[in-house]
C-alpha cells in the first residue's frame, strides 16, 4: 500500500511539472520588451542590459546589447526575442580596452585585459536599484546612466 501512494504521488509530481513547463521554444507568452540607454545623456553602444528575475517572477530573464543609438532588444539565451512578464531587477555592463576603446564583440573581455567601463553599482543587481515590471504587452524602458 505504501509503495502504491509512493509511485501515485511521483507521478501526480511528474504531471504537475511537465504540464506546468512551457513548451521547448514556445515564445507565446514572452513579451516585446526594448528601449535605450543612454550615459550621462548619450546614447551609449555595447552597453549589455539584463533583466534578472525577481523572487515570484518566473523564467531566467532576459537580456540585450545597446546599438551605436543605444537602443536594446531583450531576447532570451535561445535566441528568441522577448520576456516573460514579471518583476525585474535590471543590471548594466559595458567593457573597454584599457585604453578606452571597444572591445570586439567575438571576444570575452576578461581575456583581452578589458574592464568595466560603468560604475560597479550598475553591475549587481544587488545594487542597482533599477527595477522593471513588465507587462503581457508592448514594453518600453528606456535607461539614463551616469558615468560618475
Amino acid at each position: 500500500m505504501y509503495q502504491c501512494r509512493s509511485v501515485a504521488a511521483s507521478v501526480l509530481c511528474i504531471l504537475m511539472i511537465v504540464g506546468c513547463t512551457p513548451e521547448k521554444g514556445s515564445s507565446a507568452k514572452l513579451s516585446p520588451a526594448s528601449g535605450t540607454v543612454t550615459v550621462d545623456g548619450k546614447p551609449s553602444p555595447r552597453i549589455v542590459v539584463r533583466f534578472i528575475p525577481k523572487s515570484g517572477t518566473p523564467g531566467n530573464g532576459a537580456f540585450g546589447q545597446t546599438d551605436g543609438r543605444g537602443k536594446y532588444t531583450l531576447m532570451q539565451t535561445s535566441g528568441e526575442e522577448g520576456i516573460l512578464p514579471g518583476e525585474y531587477d535590471v543590471t548594466f555592463s559595458q567593457f573597454a580596452m584599457p585604453d578606452g576603446t571597444a572591445v570586439r564583440l567575438d571576444i570575452q573581455p576578461e581575456s583581452v585585459g578589458a574592464v568595466q567601463a560603468l560604475p560597479e553599482h550598475y553591475t549587481d543587481a544587488s545594487t542597482s536599484e533599477i527595477e522593471a515590471s513588465v507587462t503581457g504587452g508592448s514594453n518600453s524602458f528606456d535607461f539614463a546612466l551616469e558615468s560618475e
